[in-house]
């Protein structure tokens, strides 16, 4: 049943403001596109599609004023017929969106997705729990009892009924740090004369470019071409690089052919050799 609310709550919010659904899609697919969304079944640290969708809702709730109200507003909106507890947990919030109050907020879906890359780039992912049910970050320590059995890790963002679920709880500290850092590219380039208009130099601009794999950096060399730079020298000596103590051993031939593979046949880019 809390899986069947789920869906409903995710219903109600994509009726109550036409911004949302397409504000949901536009970041799943570029989740996707930058590697870092995926099934979590199969043991993996990345993002599922309802732990990102949350994510757009909780940053809906958060904008001034808001495009949705807080799950703990929903529940004083909710009629006797909406009421529903599960397993212990409130479920209640109206089945019917005309039950919401609208919005006054009248910012562009395009403006808001610039919005969340730039909050989401420096939030503070493991000092804080994203929670949908108060529409606010709650900072650690949490003083709310009801969070009491909430998994903390580099990445909290709390279910919106039952409150002890971390949904992010499999995202490893890395996979928080470039989602992060992904978002802060994503940002820059949203605040880009590219993403506005088309370049005069025939690159790729506005939304498509976005959404193609790997770094979104205004600056990239060539149309449709994604730079990832693949930093192998920790000290950062080009004089070093294909070098092992003594001069022997080709380590760096080794350390391309895995990354191409990584590249080709896990990610399914595509890979040409650069001279």
């Amino acid at each position: 049943r809390l899986a069947l609310l789920n869906t409903r709550f995710l219903r109600l919010c994509s009726q109550a403001d036409e911004r949302v659904r397409p504000l949901v899609y536009a970041v799943r697919l570029w989740a996707k596109q930058q590697g870092l969304a995926g099934n979590p079944s199969g043991g993996g640290s990345l993002l599922n599609n309802y732990a990102l969708t949350l994510l757009v809702l909780f940053f809906l709730q958060t904008r001034s004023p808001p495009l949705l109200p807080a799950v703990a507003r929903l529940r004083e909106l909710a009629g006797d017929q909406d009421r529903a507890v599960v397993g212990g947990w409130d479920c209640s919030f109206p089945q019917d969106a005309a039950a919401l109050e609208p919005s006054s907020n009248a910012e562009s879906a395009g403006s808001l997705l610039a919005q969340f890359f730039h909050v989401f780039g420096d939030f503070d992912f493991p000092g804080q729990v994203i929670s949908p049910r108060e529409g606010r970050a709650l900072p650690l320590p949490c003083p709310d009892a009801a969070n009491e059995g909430l998994k903390l890790g580099p990445f909290n963002l709390q279910d919106p009924f039952e409150l002890s679920h971390n949904v992010a709880a499999n995202v490893t500290q890395k996979t928080a740090s470039r989602f992060g850092r992904c978002c802060r590219e994503a940002a820059k380039y949203c605040r880009s004369l590219q993403y506005r208009r088309k370049s005069s130099k025939g690159r790729a601009w506005g939304l498509p470019r976005l959404f193609q794999p790997g770094a979104v950096e205004p600056a990239a060399a060539s149309a449709g071409a994604f730079l990832i730079s693949i930093p192998l020298d920790a000290d950062g000596d080009p004089q070093q690089l294909g070098r092992e103590p003594g001069d022997h051993g080709p380590w760096v031939g080794e350390v391309c052919a895995a990354i191409a593979f990584v590249l080709r046949d896990v990610l399914l880019c595509d890979c040409a050799a650069a001279g």
